[in-house]
């Protein structure tokens, strides 16, 4: 009765390398909200919102002109739209970014074109805690707006 409960490492909760992923073709243009709850390719065009329960790839012929959520994002091709995500955003050398990247961590490979703003999100930054940086901590005690005058 209160036993150990056997985990199923075949379950696609249990094991990523299990979830589905669906992928746009690139011959495929899609115009409205996608919404998803697994991983997504997108290699065709895709003109609306985007919102995912996974990751979501921007392959090298991928265009997506909208607002992308999900838990992370890998780019290679072209977005122009805010990206909200609760783990990592990679911009790719041979991507190109136009607006407001809110995660938790971003990778801006050299050679990525970015136009826009990074917003780094998350509990410990919501929650005022001391996070951990390589061996050192800091302590996040309030904003500051930093405007281009100030660089």
């Amino acid at each position: 009765m209160f036993g150990k409960r056997k985990i199923d490492k075949k379950s696609p909760i249990n094991n990523p390398a299990l979830r589905s992923l669906s992928v746009l073709s690139g011959s495929a243009a899609v115009k409205g909200e996608i919404s998803i709850d697994d991983d997504l390719r997108i290699d065709g065009n895709v003109d609306g919102d985007i919102n995912s329960g996974g990751k979501v790839v921007i392959g090298p012929d991928g265009c997506v002109k909208g607002k992308i959520t999900g838990k992370s994002i890998e780019v290679i091709g072209k977005i122009s739209g805010d990206i909200t995500v609760s783990d990592i955003v990679i911009l790719r050398a041979s991507s190109y970014y136009e607006g407001q990247i809110t995660a938790r961590n971003i990778e801006i490979e050299a050679g990525a074109s970015f136009y826009g703003n990074c917003r780094m999100e998350g509990d410990d930054f919501k929650n005022n805690k001391t996070v951990p940086n390589d061996g050192t901590s800091i302590q996040i005690t309030d904003k500051k707006e930093i405007y281009n005058e100030d660089i």
